[in-house]
């Protein structure tokens, strides 16, 4: 059966990510928010090209399922449709809210948004300034965004180019990061459009009688003081999340960065992928990557190709042992728990991350490699210490930041140390930190990634949580809870682990009493 990818969003980005798809042999259902006149026309995407259909006038009321099995409740036309697929993409568009408030400015003929300017606005007959004709504001009224910035560098490019016309940027913190933008600034000022920066106070801004804007200022590398009565001035604007992006986030239980767009600020996510496999943020909901409309199609196809994992690998539940408390329902990130006559886990969508085994009451859950009586395999091949050597002690890491941080420190004794690595710290259960203690070991590390970017989300908490229950046994039996410790290390801080390692190998020898 030819695989399927349900498209949400009528937009440039999503057409050209269903053209990527069409052409790789998958099925497309396009859901448009536009009333049928108004949605993608034969010429934008082909309508009678084969696997494709377009769903005009579409909302998601709900979804169930996981990777390779969504069902999708849709209303369309005052009915519900029911579809399925194996992948979905969210490529919705962005909205933009102009800063004229921020600013103490009113719309007017001479002072418009970014999106509404256009040269054709200026008139030949227009009468000649000393100064720039046209003046833009960027990233004065709050953080600059990419986007932004790079559209302000392109419109003032093309006056200048196009049609010699001067023009000023007047930005805080212009923000390059992205694509081309350093090198498209280097242009701009090579062009002769001037680009102030204010990193203190910001310029004064004003309305005179005749309707035209007073800028005052001092320029912060000179120190000279400039006044500017430009033509127009170009206010910048916000990007924020539509309401349908939201609307699909909170339906399709993804997470959202601090703004509210689609894909949480994680690192391990970058550029497409969200917390749920199978479901793909594009277009809008991230600015990051060269062509947004063909990494999102090919994460799509990453997951297609990987619906089928390797047998027995994933989580699964026992259902003689599980009492249906529907804890792993509750706790898993990925949403691959799904509940039928009992829960049970869809194998494609699980991440192997271990929360759900850890946090089972009853340990109803088994995932091959994790299990802890399969752990200590890992470990027969750490070196001893004797008594007044170096204490014995138990690293466990995140595979994803700790582990990685491991092999790259270089300058690591490890005498008397295991890494142990797992998928994620929040696998961890209070008997597997507490199993080394019975071996005879003196402490033990559980090195996680930063709060912001575990690739699961909860999983450096729940780590924090174990290992506080831990703490507080050995506290309880006079061990001293100081013998277990949680770190947060990223992959690149391979010395960081060396120094914590250390500084945890003396805080034993103190409890030890040398």
């Amino acid at each position: 059966m030819t695989a399927r990818a349900c498209i949400f969003g009528d937009t440039d980005c999503g057409r050209q990510t269903a053209r990527h798809l069409l052409d790789a042999g998958v099925d497309v259902l396009l859901v448009s928010r536009r009333n049928p006149a108004a949605a993608a026309q034969p010429a934008a995407l082909p309508a009678d090209r084969a696997g494709f259909e377009l769903l005009p006038g579409g909302r998601l009321g709900a979804c169930r399922g996981a990777a390779g099995a969504f069902t999708l409740s849709l209303e369309s036309g005052g009915r519900t449709v029911i579809r399925t697929a194996d992948a979905v993409v969210v490529a919705e568009s962005e909205e933009r809210l102009a800063l004229h408030p921020a600013y103490g400015l009113h719309p007017s003929p001479r002072v418009v948004s970014l999106s509404a300017f256009s040269p054709a606005m200026l008139s030949p007959a227009a009468e000649p300034a000393e100064g720039p004709q046209v003046v833009f504001l960027n990233g004065l009224a709050g953080e600059s965004h990419p986007c932004i910035a790079a559209e302000t560098l392109h419109a003032a490019l093309r006056l200048r180019n196009e049609h010699g016309i001067k023009a000023a940027i007047l930005t805080g913190n212009l923000k390059v990061a992205a694509d081309g933008l350093e090198a498209l600034s280097r242009e701009a000022r090579a062009a002769g459009v001037l680009i102030f920066k204010f990193a203190a106070a910001r310029p004064e801004i004003r309305t005179e009688a005749d309707g035209k804007i007073g800028l005052n200022f001092i320029d912060e590398v000179t120190g000279d003081s400039c006044r500017m009565t430009p033509q127009w001035l170009v206010v910048d604007e916000q990007i924020v999340p539509s309401a349908a992006a939201r609307d699909l986030a909170r339906l399709l239980s993804i997470e959202t960065d601090a703004g509210g767009f689609v894909q949480g600020d994680n690192v391990h996510r970058l550029p497409v992928a969200t917390n749920r496999r199978g479901i793909v943020a594009a277009g809008a909901s991230r600015s990051i990557g060269a062509d947004p409309a063909a990494e999102a199609a090919n994460a799509v196809l990453e997951v297609l190709s990987a619906l089928d994992p390797a047998p027995g690998d994933r989580a699964a539940i026992d259902p003689g042992r599980c009492i249906r408390c529907l804890t792993c329902l509750r706790v898993c990130p990925h949403y691959a728990v799904v509940l039928e006559t009992r829960p049970v886990v869809a194998p494609a969508a699980c991440e192997r991350c271990g929360i759900c085994a850890a946090e089972c009451p009853r340990g109803a859950i088994r995932i091959p490699g994790l299990a802890a009586e399969e752990l200590p395999a890992e470990r027969a091949s750490a070196p001893a210490s004797g008594k007044n050597g170096a204490p014995r002690l138990t690293a466990f890491c995140c595979s994803r930041s700790a582990g990685i941080a491991a092999r790259a420190a270089g300058a690591l004794d490890r005498a008397g140390l295991s890494i142990v690595e797992v998928p994620c710290a929040g696998s961890l259960s209070a008997e597997m930190l507490l199993a080394p203690f019975a071996r005879g070991e003196e402490g033990v590390l559980v090195m996680t990634c930063h709060a912001d970017n575990c690739h699961s989300r909860e999983g450096r908490g729940f780590a924090a949580r174990r290992t506080e229950q831990a703490a507080g046994f050995l506290r309880q039996c006079g061990a001293g809870a100081e013998r277990v410790k949680l770190v947060a290390l990223a992959a690149n801080m391979g010395r960081e682990f060396a120094e914590s390692v250390a500084e945890f190998r003396r805080t034993l020898l103190t409890l030890r009493g040398t």
